[in-house]
This record gives structure tokens, sequence and C-alpha cells, in this order.
């Protein structure tokens, strides 16, 4: 009983931190992408046992076209008994902390209980969920206990374990089929036995299949466009250099969370087809260490940290990641937890005005929030489709909306609501 009660302690922490700063935000209204609208209407869809169309990508848009994550499914029930996006923000919250229980537990029981604490602290604080919980829901959520148990899982011998969590990664986002085959690959490096060959091959064989299959058949078919819409963010040639400073430090910053001397595990591999599709890629948040495109790789830096440690390793490696989640702190908005001068806000007065109207576009403030009330469209992609209203935040405009909406849409406009930052305008007919 004694040794659940650190995991236990980390991942009930984690769950109570990384919720918390999802309700500052949800409370707030602040919304860094629009990716939390996007998911909130596909789990909408859902939960209403519908195509997961998401008209905030663009009328019609089949969101099963846009990135191959079945696993999403799970969200429906969920989203059925409490229809609000924080919804989703607590199930993220949820299964980043759970993800540290199986990493304290191994880190416990092959380091100690005071390395364990370092490591446990190191991973809560890491620079890479603190930011994927600021950049709100993602379907790499799914990724990151799949791969902490899976590696957890395999290093502990429970191999059939470790070879369902792992295999369910291609339903969680169409690159995860690389990182699978990478796991592959890693497993036989690190054991070069029999078995490890026969695991090592199939995770191989269904990672790579996997891939191909979604990227090159399922997403084309399901996409409004018939193709899968990220090849044009990749650039091999001309990305290699580009960058490369940001690049370096977002290794440098993995390898100080391995502790060092976790580069030397051949499970930093299972990392190699993230940073690859992020290194070659065109877009400049895909090399550093904001948003969530790092969260997956955390649970990868941990337990390889755990698994080459020895010795006086125990006690340096599991500092130097501690010591780094704390200094990259600073480069989070955790601080928004005891100091939200600047961020208070509230719009509960426009969304109650624009939830009255069934056709509704927004900005990404609201996107949200109005997902489960009415049919919501994002301004930048509405198409051909004429709203019955508009609800944005004009500071974020910088003009009266009446004004940005003539210029833009055309037309005459009226304002229903105005407070403060919030607006909500009708077109006059």
């Amino acid at each position: 009983m004694r040794r659940l009660l650190l995991p236990a302690g980390f991942t009930a922490g984690a769950f109570v931190l990384y919720t918390a700063l999802s309700w500052i935000m949800w409370d707030n209204y602040i919304s860094p992408s629009w990716d939390l609208g996007i998911f909130t209407q596909l789990a909408d869809a859902y939960a209403r046992l519908d195509t997961p169309i998401v008209n905030i990508k663009g009328e019609g848009y089949n969101l099963l076209g846009d990135h191959f994550h079945p696993i999403l499914v799970l969200l429906a029930p969920f989203f059925r008994l409490f229809p609000t996006g924080f919804t989703l923000l607590v199930i993220q919250a949820g299964l980043f902390a759970v993800s540290a229980w199986p990493i304290v537990g191994l880190a416990e029981e092959r380091l100690g209980r005071r390395p364990a604490l370092l490591v446990g602290a190191s991973y809560v604080l890491s620079w890479g969920l603190i930011n994927a919980v600021w950049a709100q829901f993602h379907e790499i959520a799914f990724a990151v206990p799949l791969l902490a148990f899976g590696l957890v899982w395999w290093v502990r011998g429970s191999l059939p374990q470790a070879a369902i969590a792992i295999s369910l990664l291609v339903f969680v986002k169409e690159d995860l089929g690389l990182t699978v085959a990478a796991f592959g690959v890693a497993a036989y490096l690190r054991e070069r036995s029999r078995t490890s060959l026969r695991y090592g091959a199939f995770f191989v064989a269904w990672g790579v299949s996997w891939f191909v299959l979604a990227t090159m058949v399922i997403l084309p078919a399901l996409n409004p466009q018939g193709q899968w819409d990220y090849t044009d963010n990749l650039s091999l040639l001309n990305q290699i250099t580009a960058g490369a400073g940001e690049k370096i430090l977002t290794l440098a910053l993995l390898a100080l969370a391995a502790g060092i001397i976790g580069v030397r595990s051949p499970w930093m591999l299972v990392m190699a087809p993230t940073l690859a599709w992020r290194f070659v890629g065109n877009v400049t948040y895909y090399w550093g260490w904001e948003f969530h495109y790092s969260a997956p790789l955390i649970p990868i830096a941990a337990v390889a940290l755990i698994d080459s440690a020895r010795g006086r390793w125990s006690r340096i490696a599991p500092l130097i990641a501690f010591i780094t989640s704390v200094g990259m702190l600073t480069q989070t908005n955790i601080s928004i937890l005891w100091d939200r001068d600047g961020w208070e806000a509230d719009a509960s007065g426009a969304l109650a005005v624009a939830q009255s109207y069934e056709t509704v576009a927004t900005d990404l403030s609201l996107l949200a929030y109005l997902a489960p009330q009415t049919d919501t469209y994002w301004y930048g992609t509405l198409g051909e489709v004429e709203p019955d209203a508009i609800a944005v935040n004009w500071w974020r405009l910088g003009r009266d909306a009446e004004e940005w909406a003539k210029d833009r849409f055309g037309g005459e406009w009226a304002t229903v609501y105005r407070h403060e930052r919030w607006q909500v305008i009708e077109p006059v007919r």
C-alpha cells in the first residue's frame, strides 16, 4: 500500500494543478487557438451519435479528414453528460495526470523514494505538459498516458499490456503510427532478444501500415480536398537549417528532461518521428517548446532517465530534470494561478445574447463556448455562409465590429449587445 502513495499523490496533485489552470483560462475566456472550439464541436457531434462535422474548420468539414483520431469518440459519453468545452479540459487534465502514476511508480521502484520525488515533480511541472494544458484540448492528450503506461509496462516486463497500450497510439493521430514503429526498433535495441525482435517486428508493421493507410487512404477519402492537408507543411530541403537555434534548444531541453544520462537509452529513439516532422515542417510553432507539440515526448524522456540512471546518476539525473522543469516554468503561463492581472474577462452577457441566434460566427475567444449551443463558425472560414449574428472581442479586432463586418462581409450591421470588449452584431436585412 505504501508503494501506491507516491504515484497517487503526484497523480492527484497533477490533476488539481492542470484542472485549476484550465478553469482559470475557461473562466476568463482565454483561448490561445481554435483547437478547443474544434474539438468541442466534434465532441458535440459524437455525443449526438453523428458524423464529426466541424463547421469551425469550414462548412460541412468532416474532422476525420483533417487528422486520423478515431479515439476521440471516447469523449462522447462525458460530453453527453456535461455538454461544455470545459469537459474536454477536465478530461485532458485527467489524462495528463494519470500518466504520472506509472512514471513515479517506476522511478520509486528503480531509483528510490527521494529520486522519485524529483522525477515526479519534474514530470508534473514539465514545460511540455504545462504548455499543453495552456494550449487547451488536443488529441495528443490520449497519447501521453498510452506512452507512459506502455513504456513502463515494457520496462517492467509486462509485454502484452505494453503492446496493447502502444498499439492504440495509431488511433490517436496519424503520425503516431511512425512512433509505434520507432518503439518497436527501440524495444529491440534495448533487449536484443528473440522476444523483443518478434514484438519489434509487430510494432514496425502495425505502425507503418496504419500510417500509410491513414495518410494515403482514410484522410484523403474524408477530406474535402481529397488530400492529407499537412503534406504542404513539410518541406525537407528548405527547412533543415531554418530555425536551427530553436530546434537545437528544443533538443537540449529534451536531453535535460531525460537527466542527460537518458540520451543513452534506446527509448529516446521513440521521439524521432515526432521531432522529424516538426523540424522539417514550415510552421515555426512546431520547432520550439510552446503549445502541445512536446507533450508526448515528456513521458519518453522520463522513462529514458529512469531506465538509464545507475549509481551516482540515480541521484544526479532526477535533479537535472527537476531543475530544468522549475527553470522552464518561466517559459509557461503558470503564474496565472496567482497573478491574473490583465487576464480577467467576462463574456457571459455576450454569450447569452449570441446563443439566441441559430447560426453564429465568432473569433477564437468564444468558439468553444458557443459550439454546443449554436451552429458555430469561425469568421475566417465562413465561406458563403451568412450568419444570423457575429459575436467578437472587438479589442482583438482593433475597431468597432460593425465597421469591421461591413468591410469584411459587406452590407449593413447593427449592434445588439456591447459591453466592455465584447460585441454582438446582426445583419440589417
